[in-house]
């Protein structure tokens, strides 16, 4: 796209004072914004062995575009050292002051900070500098953590802020052997490429709230193409806003409008319109995609339709709900003073009228108050919500009134309309949520370590995806390539990630939301089959010392009045074995010995080990920090 922001690299190499590490800095860098490119969010150009030439090319090929300008290799207070030999930075100033898009000039060389006196007066907003000379190892590490911070959708200042702190958790004291200087033998002392910190970020004043702000787009401002969504249109009458959803879902995720076209032969066509629902459900979390599944299910206008709506709604809330909570509990253990979030402990007829959407934008502000969030998308969700007559807010009065009705006393007249009006409702908060497509929900049971002779650690994990596009199978990941990563996520764990092999960067949403299946083993005679299943929990209530989960495969109604779509913190190993109710003793009526009494049978009544317990100690570590 023609106005996409522009990252340019550009490295240059000196062959007397050889970087050996300046293309793993091309490369890494290229790595950090590569899934972006990918989705045409941003563009990157790059140039391994620029000259002056190369880049006054590049800026003439993509002007008014490039949004950062990146150097990587010898400098000093004046010049850049590149292919062709050294450069003044007085004419790269000119060339970059021209650049009316252009937000931040990094120069990653040695004691580049003299030259940035010079970029502002040519009219550059902001620049990243060393005021010391740095090590080549340093430099690439420090470039590459901002630029990965850029990418996972942090401000400027915020990118910049954390390189520094992982530079300095990473590297504490030590040195390399190569400085990125054009000469080594300038008047700064050895002793200064020890500073603790020679990068600074320096901003013009005027431009100072702009820059730190400033942060790579995260989605399209344009979904679906206007032809699409009239096919959808046309293809559908009950779920119709719901599948229409994918608009939406496209500008966070445009993998998704590519699994709504096939090709034949040289030609992109559209799918089946029939498949689109399987798309939507297959690409929101597990929880989300459960209930929208429900919906395809009962899609006659009646009073169980009208139920099933209003569920998605309230699930979908719940789950951005558990997210920021989730988030909020990450950022503030250990830390004094704690937050005294009210909402943690709530009984059945709590949780049955809670209104979980109501609660982001306060959880949200507490978050932010902490630190990053995991999804900066939340903030979208939270300006809509400051803006009293926006969509979002008239939809989650509507559904809220709605809800409590259905509760108290249940309409029966008009269910044609008013099933389709609390469908636009609920596709609109589906709307504000559609950022979750972007990311993966996996449940991550046991990680094995893996480290052969000579070989590098690896970690393998026993996980899989949570979605619910054909029904409730869940099959875990197969292939051990994929499986083995160089980092892991908490184990025991359902998680969210942005990216599948980044495990580490995760969000670990327990005790919110949980797999049963992680902590109930199965018998033997059924592992073939039912440990496939994903039986997908919500945090739900807390009686007495119990605390209680509630499923997502019925409606959030069905759920808080059906046992079996209940299990409790309690629940022994005995309670999900066939034939609790057979009573060992039983062998006593016949005057026979059957030589049971050192067997499992003869112990059923036992009380055994809690297989929840493990999240009732969390839940419990939560109520203690929050």
């Amino acid at each position: 796209m023609e106005n996409t922001p522009l990252i340019f690299f550009a490295f240059a190499n000196d062959q007397d004072a050889h970087l050996g590490l300046l293309k793993e800095e091309s490369r890494v860098l290229f790595q950090a914004m590569e899934e972006l490119d990918r989705k045409e969010y941003i563009r990157v150009y790059r140039e391994e062995s620029a000259d002056t030439k190369d880049i006054f090319n590049g800026f003439t090929r993509y002007k008014d575009r490039v949004a950062i300008f990146h150097y990587g290799g010898h400098a000093n207070g004046s010049h850049l050292r590149l292919e062709a030999g050294v450069g003044d930075s007085r004419g790269l100033a000119a060339l970059l002051g021209e650049q009316k898009t252009l937000k931040l000039a990094f120069l990653n060389g040695c004691s580049s900070k003299g030259q940035v006196k010079t970029l502002f007066d040519a009219g550059v907003k902001a620049v990243i500098a060393t005021s010391v000379k740095i090590e080549d190892g340093k430099a690439v590490y420090f470039a590459q953590q901002f630029y990965e911070a850029l990418a996972n959708k942090r401000t400027i200042g915020q990118a910049f802020g954390l390189a520094q702190a992982y530079l300095q958790t990473h590297y504490g004291d030590s040195v390399d052997v190569s400085l990125r200087g054009i000469d080594l033998s300038d008047s700064e002392s050895q002793e200064s490429k020890n500073a603790d910190m020679p990068w600074g970020l320096y901003i013009k004043e005027e431009y100072r709230e702009e820059v730190l702000n400033w942060k790579l787009p995260y989605y399209h401002p344009v979904g679906l193409p206007k032809e699409m969504i009239q096919y959808i249109g046309s293809s559908f009458t009950a779920n119709l806003f719901i599948i229409l959803v994918l608009d939406e879902m496209c500008k966070y995720n445009p993998d998704i409008y590519a699994q709504m076209m096939e090709q034949r032969g040289e030609e992109a066509v559209r799918k089946d319109s029939r498949q689109y629902p399987g798309i939507i459900i297959r690409n929101f979390p597990w929880p989300i995609g459960s209930q929208i599944r429900l919906l395809r299910l009962y899609d006659k206008p009646n009073q169980e339709r009208l139920e099933h709506l209003v569920s998605t709604y309230v699930i979908t809330s719940q789950l951005l709900y558990y997210i920021l909570l989730s988030d909020l509990w990450e950022h503030s253990r250990g830390k004094e003073p704690k937050v005294n979030w009210p909402y943690l402990v709530m009984d059945k007829a709590a949780i049955s009228r809670f209104d979980f959407l109501a609660q982001l934008p306060e959880l949200y502000r507490q978050v932010t108050a902490m630190g990053l969030p995991y999804i900066s998308e939340f903030e979208l969700l939270v300006e809509a919500m400051a803006q009293a007559d926006s969509p979002l807010n008239k939809a989650h009065q509507y559904l809220e009134q709605l809800r409590e009705q259905l509760r108290t006393n249940p309409p029966v007249a008009d269910m044609e309309k008013l099933c389709q009006r609390t469908e636009q409702a609920v596709s609109i908060i589906l709307r504000q949520a559609a950022f979750l497509s972007a990311y993966r929900l996996l449940t991550v049971r046991n990680i094995s370590i893996s480290r052969p002779r000579f070989e590098a650690l690896a970690y393998e994990l026993d996980m899989g995806p949570l979605n619910a596009a054909q029904g409730i199978d869940l099959n875990l990941y197969q292939d051990k390539a994929f499986r083995r990563k160089a980092n892991f996520a908490d184990s025991f764990s359902v998680v969210l990630v942005a990216n599948e092999n980044n495990l580490d960067q995760s969000l670990n949403l327990s005790p919110f939301v949980m797999d049963k299946n992680t902590f109930v083993q199965m018998k033997k005679s059924e592992t073939t089959e039912k440990d496939k299943l994903a039986h997908i929990f919500l945090l739900g209530w807390e009686d007495g010392k119990r605390l209680y989960y509630t499923a997502v495969e019925h409606s959030f109604f069905t759920a808080l009045e059906k046992e079996s779509d209940q299990v409790h913190t309690d629940m022994t190993l005995e309670d999900f074995t066939e034939g609790r109710n057979i009573n060992a003793q039983a062998e006593d009526d016949f005057g026979f010995d059957f030589g049971l009494e050192d067997s499992g049978a003869s112990k059923m009544d036992d009380e055994g080990p809690k297989v929840f317990q493990l999240l009732k100690d969390q839940y419990e570590m939560l109520k203690a920090d929050l």
